[in-house]
């Protein structure tokens, strides 16, 4: 909540040096660079990166002028969602202990939000217990490791055929008995794309977790 400054453009985040100041290797950022204020604004970026809504984000965009209590204030949210129906999000990350800390919270939120809305924004304020929910955190992390993964085509041909035969399998039914963290890896490539479905919100990915075809074309990698 900071006083407006008429001149005031994007926050640089790296002159930060006093916070907790991240680098995320984003594929759909707006910035060459995705520096993020802290490790939950990081964490976030799983989320968008999986969501196929998502088209891009920014973190630290440009301010939003607001009023609280009479008085004129700017705001930058910690992230700017763009989505493929032309929706915009601004997004508020903060941890419970800190908004437990601001009396004024509900009226600030109201303040912004209606400042937002004006300006064609939608606003949310999210904190670790919707962006760190657990299993579905922790299976987007192991996910994003191996998002960029090669697809080895022979292995994908036997993914094909094997889920093509059978409603669903076990993930194990895929791999080789030894040795087999290139081809996992691969799968969960598969899961990031959205060409395998897997239950990511209910239960923590493993090799005896039951995957079956999306619906969506593998035409991509062939």
């Amino acid at each position: 909540m900071c006083k407006d400054d008429e001149n005031r453009g994007r926050r640089d985040v790296k002159k930060l040096m006093s916070r907790s100041i991240n680098v995320f290797p984003a594929k759909k950022s707006l910035d060459e660079t995705t520096f993020t204020e802290g490790t939950l604004e990081a964490d976030l970026c799983y989320y968008l990166e999986f969501d196929p809504k998502v088209v891009s984000y920014q973190p630290q965009p440009h301010c939003i002028k607001y009023f609280l209590n009479d008085e004129k204030h700017c705001y930058t949210a910690d992230l700017l969602v763009n989505y493929f129906d032309g929706k915009k999000r601004l997004i508020e990350i903060k941890y419970n202990r800190d908004i437990d800390r601001i009396s004024d919270f509900d009226d600030w939120r109201l303040a912004i939000k209606t400042a937002c809305e004006s300006q064609g924004f939608e606003f949310e304020v999210l904190t670790e217990d919707e962006i760190r929910k657990q299993p579905l955190y922790e299976n987007l992390t192991l996910l994003w490791a191996s998002h960029d993964k090669a697809l080895d085509k022979g292995f994908l041909v036997k993914v094909i055929n094997t889920l093509d035969q059978n409603d669903d399998v076990l993930i194990s039914d895929l791999l080789p008995k030894v040795n087999f963290d290139s081809e996992l890896e691969q799968v969960y490539k598969l899961i990031f794309d959205r060409k395998i479905l897997a239950p990511i919100d209910t239960e923590f990915l493993s090799t005896q977790t039951s995957i079956k075809h999306s619906g969506e074309s593998y035409e991509c990698y062939l």
